[in-house]
């Protein structure tokens, strides 16, 4: 019976250690900031929540594992944990067979084990241009160029009567023509990572309205079937909600010795912004001017901002 006991114990450390293990992990990743690899920003709160719950039941289950040792328990299959104390157990007499399956058990441990020690183990690689080729790359923003919603009204606001004309948009664009009449006074409009998004879906949107406008952009080169030899795509990575909906953004750039510039390499380009057509959609391009070899961020993801309108 005694190596029944010493069993039903290493079970219990086991669950607890896993899920130490998984809150460690989790916390990890968000002090570090590499949770940002796998989730967009405004969900972090919610996995530092998750972390600290985990520490929490992994604690009770310490608890338990360290109880069990003063106070032995055999598992049976009726359902309930019984006291050690013969046959006679929680008011009844009845036999049981020790639960006894090492295959069973290697095989359910190793379900929670190998994804925690490969989390551990393996660098959090940053996937780049090799999705585009499965996901397709977006020229435009979150939504391609859409049929109108209602008619085109000037928006709100104290803004110069002559910019509202140009920034006449309906209900569903109001919010991108606010950021288009901002970005618009602008003498440089730079694609930080703040809206990286929301700016290409607010240029593309009123594509006429920012020609010959000045533009620096930084990203990672990417070309494909259908652009001239003097053309590339220069692009972001951006993540909805998690690492499974990642699509790459981008915006074509032109220049005379576009041969220079290698696939995946990054660099900042500066330029003036033109338009032309791709797929059968009209977008903006980039008529380069300036370029310059950039280092890749540590996280390289750019994120929308689902309020951005009212921060406006």
């Amino acid at each position: 019976m005694s190596n029944t006991i010493r069993s039903v114990n290493v079970h219990h450390f086991l669950k607890a250690a896993i899920l130490l293990g998984f809150s460690i992990y989790i916390l990890l990743l968000t002090f570090t900031g590499d949770i940002l690899q796998f989730i967009v920003p405004q969900l972090v709160i919610y996995v530092k929540i998750a972390g600290v719950f985990l520490i929490i039941v992994a604690a009770f289950q310490f608890y338990i594992a360290f109880l069990s040792l003063k106070k032995p328990v055999i598992i049976c299959e009726c359902g309930h944990g019984h006291e050690q104390d013969g046959e006679s157990v929680l008011g009844h007499d009845h036999h049981h067979l020790l639960k006894k399956s090492l295959g069973k058990d290697i095989f359910i441990y190793s379900l929670f084990l190998l994804p925690l020690a490969l989390g551990f183990l393996l660098p959090n690689h940053t996937l780049s241009s090799s999705l585009v080729n499965t996901r397709g790359m977006n020229l435009n923003g979150l939504t391609a160029q859409h049929a109108s919603k209602g008619a085109a009204v000037e928006v709100v606001g104290n803004e110069d009567p002559k910019l509202k004309e140009m920034f006449k948009a309906d209900v569903y664009n109001r919010d991108y023509a606010k950021l288009g009449m901002m970005i618009y006074k602008e003498d440089v409009i730079e694609m930080k990572d703040k809206w990286f998004i929301e700016k290409l879906q607010s240029m593309n949107t009123f594509v006429d309205n920012f020609q010959n406008k000045k533009i620096k952009i930084k990203g990672f080169i990417y070309r494909e079937s259908g652009l001239s030899a003097n053309q590339f795509i220069i692009a972001r990575m951006g993540m909805t909600h998690c690492i499974n909906d990642i699509s790459p953004f981008g915006i074509i750039a032109e220049t005379a010795n576009s041969s220079q510039y290698a696939n995946d390499s990054w660099v900042t380009l500066t330029g003036t912004i033109g338009k032309t057509t791709f797929n059968g959609q009209t977008v903006i391009k980039i008529n380069v001017e300036k370029s310059e070899p950039a280092v890749a961020p540590s996280v390289p993801y750019v994120y929308p901002d689902w309020n951005f309108g009212s921060k406006l």
